[in-house]
């Protein structure tokens, strides 16, 4: 009797053919889980992009303004010929460098980094013309540098600087909505491929579980490792998707902060995007008050109102340790800002908000206990710092508004915001047909007292009556420093009797001023009042001015500390 082969091969021939679909089937899922990674990191480059093309947009616009306040000390100075009003030109000549040695790194392709070198060429020769016209109005007077003024040629200059830089903002603004498109496009993409990702892995995890329970049913481990495998994808396929939303979230969240001017806006703005990124949470965000004692609560969302109004650096971990501080039910360390310890179910988490090596506020948040936990505190810690940049750039942009409009010593208005705010009423009051009142205010014997005292006791003084004029006036009146010790305030609404009565209570209140320098009691402090009512002494701002400036002077011939009206 003849022995026969067996008609199937042994359970072990199958092995190569089933390592080597192992492979493929790996590569293959290795692929599809490598292409939301990348298209989510050509998100976060793109993200980054628009901050530099921000950066760009911002030095664009520092380095006009610097160039308008030269021109505008220039101007100021040849007007009157005190030299207190080169002040903001010599600021400006000494930050323009830089300023431009700031920008020059952030220039790349070569038209750009060519049309800058035109604004440095055009910037040195309008400053040149600033100087030229100073020296001569210092040196001739009057009449030839006016002349020179006249002839326009350092008009023209300006003009053509505001062109080039305007035509670099107007382009980087076509970038930043190109960019903004790009990213939209980028997400929306990187969601779809999530989905296919998903969807192609469940597919082909599928198959190969098909075809080795088939030709394998006894290798029970083997396709419980498959099974297992299979979970993982579909896992990493779920946080893809996620990662993915929470690009989009954050990416609208700092599009909405890039927007804001104050920081008390973020009430508004975080309580839309912080639960969408924390999914189940709630919390509240704290800023560092100007003094940088406490914290204020800023924002908070999820009903989570028991957190306090102010905490002390002393009553939150993460602020001492600077770093992520998180707390469970059980653990010993909790945060007394955080009230009673957290349910079982709960984690407390606090994250300091640094930015550039600055602690600028704290993140905290209760987070639901689980397997997500470790992601969610991971997700806080990035959401940390993006409301750190968002952060600083609000108070960055909040402090340059605020020096384009206020006098750092006195706090008051400034010029630039005189003459803008007295035009803009003055337009008001023709439509209206109601009154208007500009007072110009000189201290008396202010010399006396720099000279006598030094100009610490000046600057004291100017700080004394700042606070005295903003108390004297209405929420509707504006005060500003005018330059050196003259102040202007502008009444709208206000006859002549009225801004009188007014100009009387300031200058009573300013008389009436015991200031104390250290040790030494300075002198009575009394200032004269000049007043002029639109239309009666002026149609325009510039007689207007004049017409209070000689009631100002009439005041001043007539004994000092005295209103006069023109």
């Amino acid at each position: 009797m003849t022995d026969t082969l067996p008609s199937h091969p042994p359970s072990g021939a199958a092995d190569p053919g089933l390592r080597w679909l192992a492979v493929v089937i790996l590569l293959i899922v290795a692929g599809l889980a490598a292409l939301p990674f990348n298209s989510g990191r050509e998100a976060d480059a793109t993200v980054t992009a628009l901050k530099v093309v921000s950066d760009k947009a911002r030095a664009y616009d520092h380095l006009l303004d610097l160039l308008k306040d030269a021109e505008t000390g220039q101007r100021g100075y040849i007007i009157t010929g005190d030299a207190a009003y080169l002040a903001p030109y010599d600021a400006a000549v000494a930050e323009l460098p830089d300023a431009l040695r700031k920008l020059k790194p952030l220039v790349a392709d070569a038209e750009e980094r060519a049309t800058l070198n035109d604004i440095e060429r055009i910037s040195r020769l309008k400053l040149d013309e600033l100087a030229a016209t100073i020296r001569l109005r210092r040196d001739a007077g009057f009449g030839p540098a006016a002349a020179v003024v006249a002839d326009h040629s350092g008009k023209q200059q300006m003009d053509r600087l505001r062109a080039l830089i305007g035509d670099r903002v107007d382009a980087m603004e076509r970038d930043r909505h190109t960019l903004r498109d790009r990213l939209r496009t980028t997400l929306g993409y990187n969601t779809v491929l999530g989905v296919a990702a998903s969807a192609a892995s469940a597919l082909i995890i599928g198959i190969a579980l098909y075809a080795v329970t088939r030709s394998l049913r006894e290798r029970s481990r083997a396709a419980e490792q498959a099974h297992q495998m299979a979970e993982a994808q579909a896992d990493q396929a779920r946080q893809s998707h996620a990662r993915s939303r929470r690009l989009a979230v954050t990416a609208q969240m700092l599009q909405a902060m890039d927007s804001l001017t104050r920081a008390d806006e973020l009430r508004d703005v975080l309580p839309a995007f912080l639960p969408k990124l924390l999914p189940g949470s709630d919390g509240a965000v704290y800023l560092y008050r100007h003094s940088r004692d406490f914290l204020q609560r800023a924002a908070t969302w999820g009903g989570a109102d028991h957190h306090p109004d102010l905490i002390g650096t002393g009553q939150c971990w993460g602020l001492r340790f600077g770093r992520t501080h998180a707390a469970q039910a059980g653990d010993g360390m909790h945060c007394a800002h955080c009230g009673p310890p957290p349910a079982p179910d709960r984690t407390n988490v606090c994250v300091p908000m640094i930015s550039q090596g600055e602690v600028l506020g704290l993140l905290v948040t209760s987070l639901p206990a689980g397997p997500e936990a470790a992601l969610d505190e991971a997700t806080a810690a990035a959401i940390s710092e993006q409301l750190a940049l968002g952060t600083s750039n609000i108070n960055l942009r909040e402090v340059l508004r605020r020096q384009s409009t206020i006098d750092e010593l006195t706090g008051l208005y400034n010029r630039r915001y005189f003459d803008e705010t007295l035009r803009r009423e003055l337009f008001r009051a023709e439509r209206k047909r109601a009154a208007l009142a500009v007072v110009m205010i000189d201290l008396d014997h202010f010399k006396h007292m720099n000279d006598t005292y030094g100009h610490e006791a000046g600057d004291f003084v100017l700080r004394a009556v700042g606070r005295a004029l903003r108390d004297g006036v209405r929420r509707s009146d504006v005060a500003c420093r005018y330059g050196g010790e003259e102040l202007v305030l502008v009444l709208p609404e206000c006859d002549s009797a009225a801004a009188v009565r007014c100009a009387e209570t300031i200058r009573a209140s300013i008389a009436a001023l015991e200031l104390n320098l250290g040790d030494v009691l300075l002198p009575e402090v009394t200032a004269s009042f000049g007043v002029a009512v639109w239309p009666a002494h002026g149609l325009d701002a510039t007689t207007l001015l004049q017409a209070a400036d000689r009631a100002l002077y009439a005041a001043k011939h007539g004994g000092r500390n005295r209103v006069c009206t023109a």
